[in-house]
């Protein structure tokens, strides 16, 4: 019994940070917003209004747009990185295991890499007056271009910098799910005269379609958090047709000071990822049954 209560209390006390750091980073901050979004708060004061903070957000133009954008973002970008990344795994299948190795790496590399670097990168590259962009579009014959003087060039440029760094992930993980299709299916399609593209999709894509699923849910989650590409690159320009709902709770919060109306915000962002990713995962068990 002593020893069990020491192993207890060790188990605890090598856990006992990362709970802490839960707690006072996730699990406070979250019961705390729910709070205060029943209040209309800045720095100073808050006064208990309800749920004034949720019917006001559903009239507000400025919210609804930034709703809309973000669903923008989704439909563009999340589509994007699944037939990219598993057209580029399926190629990868062939190669050479050392090759393979090198180019998961390659690919790999900027999802480990810091966001802010990645999109300041892409913003010199973007740049009108001395962007490299710029440079081979009027070496082609198109002059100089400016994809972030409007709203749908601009959505469209900003979702193709996401997607080059979020296409990494799943590129592994399809290849994980290929290496794990059994070879004699194969070897039967080949028996029976199956080419490669009647082999890929009779056999390739619905053996990896929980990792399809599996992708889509954590890429729709990742794209409704988008913010760090929109605040360096075009700050939600122009005339707000690239605001996100993450980056209208950030100007909500910390240049309005309005942090009751932030809290109510994000609740309803809370709530939306919710809903999409019980869905997504009702889908994958539907699939997987």
């Amino acid at each position: 019994m002593q020893m069990k209560l020491r192993e207890w209390m060790w188990s605890y006390f090598f856990i006992g940070p990362n709970l802490l750091f839960l707690f006072v980073f996730l699990v406070f901050p979250l019961f705390y917003t729910f709070y205060l979004s029943f209040f209309e708060a800045d720095i100073y004061s808050s006064t208990f209004v309800g749920f004034d903070n949720f019917s006001s957000l559903f009239g507000e133009e400025l919210f609804l747009k930034a709703f809309v954008n973000t669903f923008y973002f989704v439909l563009i970008i999340v589509p994007c990185v699944i037939v990219i990344s598993l057209v580029i795994a399926a190629f990868m299948q062939g190669f050479h295991k050392v090759s393979k190795s090198f180019f998961r790496l390659m690919f790999y590399l900027p999802v480990v890499s810091t966001p802010v670097v990645l999109s300041l990168v892409w913003a010199w590259m973007y740049n009108p007056s001395f962007g490299i962009i710029k440079y081979f579009s009027e070496v082609l014959g198109f002059g100089s271009v400016d994809v972030f003087s409007g709203q749908l060039s601009a959505i469209l440029a900003l979702s193709g910098i996401v997607v080059t760094w979020m296409v990494g992930q799943p590129i592994i993980l399809y290849l994980s799910g290929m290496d794990g299709v059994p070879k004699d299916l194969y070897e039967a399609a080949e028996i029976d005269g199956a080419g490669a593209l009647r082999t890929f999709f009779s056999i390739t894509l619905p053996m990896i379609s929980h990792t399809t699923l599996l992708i889509v849910i954590t890429s729709t989650i990742s794209v409704f958090q988008i913010f760090v590409v929109i605040h360096l690159i075009t700050g939600g320009g122009p005339f707000h047709g690239t605001e996100s709902l993450v980056y209208t709770i950030y100007r909500t919060a910390f240049v309005s000071l309005e942090f009751g109306k932030a809290s109510a915000q994000s609740v309803i962002l809370f709530f939306i990822i919710l809903i999409i990713s019980l869905l997504q995962f009702r889908l994958m068990k539907t699939k997987l049954d």
